[in-house]
């Protein structure tokens, strides 16, 4: 069984940030994006980012930069949709603060989740406060697959 790649980058940032662990991420810091996206105000979600910033989805290709961070969540922002966060742990060392959760999505309109699953956020600190660098999604809820059926050809 391959380990996830979520699994992979938080081990990872736990052996890079180990010993030299100097503290956690600030609550406001680590609620922020979660506050931005269910009020649906997409100027305070991009402002949440580096310039260079990277968005890894579970299905898709990398998002690069706040351009396309814009367009991947043009969509998701609206009344219909929560998202809710719960951060397990956080580590700072230096300029670098990772924190680790899960997260879910629930339609307002059916009151029901619509996902969840685990998250890594790696946040940078710049002069004007912390900003994510990368995201990294992987859902709980298994990829739907599209079947088609068609009749064979019949032979002459």
């Amino acid at each position: 069984m391959k380990p996830s790649l979520v699994a992979i980058l938080a081990l990872c940032a736990v052996a890079a940030l180990g010993c030299s662990q100097s503290g956690k991420l600030p609550a406001g810091t680590t609620g922020a994006f979660e506050q931005a996206f269910t009020r649906h105000d997409l100027p305070a979600v991009l402002d949440l980012f580096t310039e260079d910033a990277e968005i890894l989805p579970q299905h898709g290709r990398t998002v690069s930069g706040r351009e396309e961070i814009e367009q991947y969540f043009k969509d998701s922002l609206t009344p219909r949709v929560a998202f809710d966060t719960e951060t397990d742990m956080t580590l700072v060392s230096g300029d670098l603060g990772v924190e680790q959760g899960r997260y879910r999505v629930r339609d307002l309109r059916r009151g029901s989740d619509v996902e969840e699953g685990k998250y890594v956020h790696v946040w940078r600190r710049q002069a004007s406060g912390w900003k994510l660098h990368r995201i990294i999604y992987h859902t709980d809820v298994e990829r739907r697959t599209e079947v088609a059926v068609v009749p064979a050809d019949e032979e002459p």
